[in-house]
């Protein structure tokens, strides 16, 4: 336990923080969901409940990301995950072109 700590804090990658920023935000999300209660039948709990299905797959990349970061220096893994994840951006924006 010790050991992926160390690594979680001391050798963060760009998915490691991402995937941190988006737990948060779903953190945030059902909090304010607690405090102030949407009306019946109104979209945000569909979205809250959207956001927890589809967080296994931030989660997954996560996992893997810190599997790869023993083997692989933080610095070059950051680099290979902001030119896959442009290139995956490119794709997805530039399919109507």
């Amino acid at each position: 336990m010790r050991n992926f700590l160390y690594h979680l804090i001391r050798k963060p990658t760009f998915i490691s923080v991402t995937t941190a920023l988006f737990f948060i935000y779903i953190i945030f999300l059902i909090v304010y969901k607690w405090f102030d209660s949407p009306k019946i039948g109104s979209g945000y709990n569909m979205i809250l409940e959207m956001l927890l299905i589809f967080s296994f797959i931030p989660l997954s990349l996560f996992i893997i990301d810190r599997l790869l970061v023993n083997k692989i220096n933080n610095i070059k893994l950051s680099i290979i995950e902001i030119i896959l994840a442009g290139i995956f951006y490119a794709l997805v924006v530039f399919e109507k072109v």
